[in-house]
């Protein structure tokens, strides 16, 4: 009995080990996703996109020259804003969080972060003082292939999204790879996919 037993329990745990194990699937909804041709936006120039297709220009990246004679220094600014029926998540102190890949866009607020349309946000300014040396501020300042969460609203629904972009500090330019929103209202997606 015991030799049955022990035979078995053997067959058992060699059948165990070798049935593969799948892990389950991620559901993610689906995205319609826009190829925005890796459109670079240098000082003086910008770039507006629709990303939901409705012919309403949804977010605009552009630049902007500020003087401030106070602190005896200009500032050229690259920026990203969010039309009426647009949101962008916006800190206490003006800023956007940078997402990596398969970082979450929430439907609600976030980590330090309210959803709010028709903002504008620095994302990365050269200062450029009367007798220091030039230099550069801001989160974005060195992206490479990261996320501007976003969400567009139709109704009372919103639908969740995301951008990728970089920047290139040595050609002075922000470039624009490709964008996504999630086809289903009131969804949470994953950023890049």
């Amino acid at each position: 009995m015991k030799k049955t037993f022990l035979l078995f329990s053997w067959v058992f745990v060699i059948g165990a080990c070798n049935k593969p194990v799948e892990p389950p699937a991620e559901f993610h909804p689906k995205m319609k996703y826009i190829n925005l041709d890796d459109t670079t936006v240098a000082f003086n120039h910008f770039a507006f996109f629709d990303l939901d297709g409705n012919g309403e220009k949804d977010v605009l990246f552009s630049t902007l020259f500020v003087g401030d004679p106070l602190y005896e220094q200009d500032k050229k600014q690259w920026l990203v804003t969010s039309s009426f029926n647009a949101n962008l998540p916006v800190s206490d102190h003006e800023t956007i969080p940078m997402l990596s890949l398969l970082d979450s866009v929430p439907i609600n607020d976030f980590s330090g972060y309210h959803w709010y349309n028709a903002s504008s946000i620095v994302l990365a300014q050269k200062i450029i003082g009367v007798t220091s040396p030039p230099y550069w501020e801001g989160e974005w300042k060195e992206a490479i292939n990261r996320f501007v969460p976003i969400q567009l609203k139709k109704g009372g629904t919103v639908y969740n999204g995301w951008i990728e972009v970089s920047f290139r500090l040595a050609n002075e330019m922000i470039i624009l790879h490709r964008a996504a929103v999630c086809v289903e209202a009131n969804k949470t997606v994953k950023a890049g996919k």
